[in-house]
C-alpha cells in the first residue's frame, strides 16, 4: 500500500481518504494520533495496523459538547468538566446512546470521548459532521510516538495517510470514567485533583 504524506494544507483530500474509509496518521495536541471514521471495517484495520486487543475499545473525537451530547449522556459532573477542560488532554468515559453501534465500542455500553485543543483536527471533525475513532499511532504496547518521521517508521505502507508534522505534547492525556462515580482511569497532563477542584 501506497502511503501519502500530507500537510494540513491538503484537508479536503484528507476528508475525502476519511470518507472513503482510509486511515490517518495526525498530530495531536497530545501524542501523534491514528484515525478514522466510525466505519466498521476502518476501524477493524486500526486494530490489525496496531496489533490492538479487540476488548480495548477505541477512543473518538468530536469537535464540540453538541456533538459530544449526540452519541453519549452527559451528566451534571461531566458539563462541568467539559466546559472547565475542553477542549484539552482530557478523554472522558461516558454511558453512550443507543444510536451509536456496538461495533464502534466493541460491545460496551460506554465510550471515551476526546475534544483535542487543536483546531486543525477540530476543524476536520466538524467539516466531516461525524465523530472520528482516534487511537495513538503507534504499535501496541510500544510507546507514544510524537515526530511524524518515527510514525512513517512503523505506518509507512500499512495506512492511507501520514500527516508531516510533529504532534505538540509528549504525554496522552488524561482518561476519567464518569459513567458512574468520577474515577482516574489513566494520569496525564491533568491532575485527579485538578478535576475534583473544578466540581466543587
Amino acid at each position: 500500500m501506497d502511503t501519502i504524506l500530507y500537510t494540513k494544507k491538503d484537508s479536503d483530500k484528507i476528508i475525502t481518504l476519511l470518507k472513503d474509509g482510509g486511515l490517518l496518521a495526525m498530530p495531536t495536541d497530545t501524542v501523534f494520533g491514528l484515525a478514522s471514521m466510525m466505519d466498521e471495517k476502518a476501524i477493524k484495520r486500526v486494530y490489525e495496523v496496531k496489533g490492538r486487543s479487540f476488548d480495548k475499545p477505541l477512543p473518538m473525537m468530536c469537535c464540540s459538547k453538541v456533538m459530544i451530547d449526540s452519541v453519549a449522556y452527559i451528566n451534571k459532573d461531566a458539563d462541568k468538566i467539559i466546559d472547565r477542560f475542553m477542549p484539552g488532554a482530557l478523554t472522558i468515559v461516558f454511558k453512550k446512546k443507543e444510536e451509536v453501534p456496538a461495533y464502534v465500542t466493541m460491545g460496551r455500553d460506554t465510550i471515551g470521548i476526546r475534544m483535542p485543543d487543536d483546531e486543525f483536527i477540530l476543524d476536520l471533525i466538524e467539516k466531516l459532521g461525524k465523530p472520528l475513532m482516534v487511537t495513538s499511532a503507534n504499535i501496541s504496547g510500544n510507546g507514544s510516538l510524537i515526530s511524524w518521521k518515527d510514525v512513517c517508521s512503523c505506518m509507512k505502507g500499512k495506512i492511507e495517510g501520514i500527516i508531516c508534522e510533529d504532534a505538540r505534547g509528549d504525554i496522552a492525556s488524561t482518561i476519567i470514567d464518569v459513567s458512574e462515580d468520577l474515577k482516574l482511569l489513566r494520569e496525564g497532563p491533568l491532575s485527579i485533583e485538578e478535576i475534583k477542584e473544578s466540581l466543587r
